[in-house]
């Protein structure tokens, strides 16, 4: 797997956040939301026993999935990678690394924000193309 994603960056922003939600889509493309708690491994982020029948179910019909730490403070940024799961392992012991194909960090902007960036919120792309923030 081959992220294209700043992971060394995503690690550094990742500091104080203790948890997450992988967002899985059921086959009615509804979203479905569990917390998780992935460590960044190797180019991935790893989520160990992921539990839920629902969300594995999910993930055996598609590998898009999103990842999404909410701030650990109000005012803070939302960190949200979007990529490919790949599971391994069965049942509630079953395991998932995501190859990362975005990341990017984003809130309400505030007067401090930076301008210019592509999009309508307070935004950092963290892509490998990426070198700013």
């Amino acid at each position: 797997m081959s992220s294209e994603v700043d992971f060394a960056r995503l690690a550094e922003k990742l500091v104080g956040y203790d948890h997450a939600y992988l967002i899985t889509v059921d086959a009615e493309n509804r979203p479905h939301p569990v917390p998780v708690t992935p460590v960044l491994r190797a180019g991935t982020v790893y989520i160990g026993a992921l539990g839920g029948r629902r969300s594995r179910a999910n993930l055996a019909r598609t590998a898009e999935v999103t990842v999404l730490w909410p701030p650990p403070a109000p005012g803070g940024y939302t960190v949200i990678v979007d990529g490919t799961a790949q599971v391994s392992g069965t049942g509630e012991s079953a395991q998932v690394s995501i190859c990362a194909s975005r990341a990017v960090l984003i809130r309400v902007p505030t007067p401090e924000s930076p301008r210019g960036t592509r999009c309508y919120n307070d935004c950092i792309d963290l892509s490998v193309s990426q070198r700013e923030a």
